[in-house]
């Protein structure tokens, strides 16, 4: 999981790519059509909009959590940062879900 460094000094350039190296360049969301919110999931208190490296990955966080009428889709990792932080607190970070027990956690705000 990236962190924000202790001293709260600002990340280094080599931190900020490792974070974004751990990230795919393109991510699926899940998406209801009709009313535009996304799939999310709370990990250890910290809330954020769902993303999976694989539409399968998505399809499957679907089915588990019982969210009906999602779509997946498609966009660059920039993009999916832009929806988490559209949204409204306790979204606060974009979290790459291939593995639930271990997710990825990018911080939006």
């Amino acid at each position: 999981m990236a962190s924000l460094p202790a001293s709260g000094a600002a990340t280094s350039a080599e931190e900020l790519t490792k974070l974004f190296d751990e990230f795919p360049d393109t991510v699926w969301l899940l998406e209801h059509p009709s009313t535009g919110k996304h799939g999310c999931y709370c990990y250890q208190g910290v809330h954020g909009v769902a993303c999976f490296s694989t539409e399968a990955g998505a399809f499957r966080f679907a089915e588990w959590i019982d969210l009906s009428g999602m779509q997946a889709r498609e966009m660059p990792f920039d993009e999916a940062r832009e929806i988490a932080k559209s949204k409204p607190l306790p979204i606060v970070a974009l979290m790459l879900l291939d593995s639930l027990n271990n997710p990825k956690i990018h911080y939006v705000r």
